[in-house]
């Protein structure tokens, strides 16, 4: 694997801006940009500190932390029923959706963190034990380990604003809206219009 498409598989897997691995590697925003695109080759100072986050990406991620399944391809909206019944079928589809949506990137979220803090010992181990005169390269980079080990703690913790306790709630909010959106698909199949009022019963589709 070059170092161009191993610094991009880095980057993706723990998302980190170029300027956060920089700061790791001892490399400006500009130049690991050329060193991405194989306009550059990464210095050979560099090398030693892209190997245990190359190392990294073989750790197994959290099955809790899953991506969702894709969301359901919901049934067609019935075309005749009481107006107020399909319009908040309507309502149960959209805001069902949009949870999912919602749930996806608060997964996607505690994944990164989880993947930063299973790499932290491989990092930390990368790092010489601290010296009173210390080169300010390796002062930067114990500084940085520790503020990213520190955010993905605190990012997983159970009151975070994304953390378990939010997805859980998340999950039942959703949960929630496709139950009552499958309870109301079965009301309208077990009352279907029985006159000329159903027209005007009906409410238009979304368009």
């Amino acid at each position: 694997m070059t170092s161009a498409h191993q610094l991009r598989e880095v980057r993706a897997h723990f998302d980190f801006p170029q300027p956060a691995l920089g700061s790791w590697l001892g490399l400006s925003r500009s130049f690991l940009a050329l060193v991405e695109t194989g306009r550059e080759a990464l210095p050979a100072h560099a090398r030693p500190w892209l190997r245990p986050l190359a190392a990294a990406l073989a750790l197994p991620d959290d099955p809790t932390l899953a991506a969702p399944a894709p969301f359901p391809e919901a049934p067609p909206l019935p075309t005749a029923g009481p107006a107020a019944v399909l319009a908040r079928l309507r309502e149960c589809d959209y805001q069902a959706r949009r949870l999912h949506q919602q749930q996806a990137a608060l997964l996607a979220a505690q994944r990164t963190a989880a993947r930063r803090l299973a790499a932290g010992p491989l990092l930390l181990a990368a790092l010489p034990a601290p010296a009173p005169t210390e080169l300010t390269a390796l002062a930067l980079r114990r500084r940085w380990l520790a503020r990213l080990l520190e955010a993905a703690a605190d990012a997983l913790a159970p009151a975070a604003p994304a953390g378990p306790v939010a997805a859980a709630l998340l999950d039942a909010r959703r949960r929630a809206w496709l139950h009552e959106a499958t309870c109301l698909r079965v009301w309208l199949n077990d009352h279907p219009p029985t006159d000329a009022r159903a027209g005007h019963l009906s409410a238009a589709p979304r368009p």
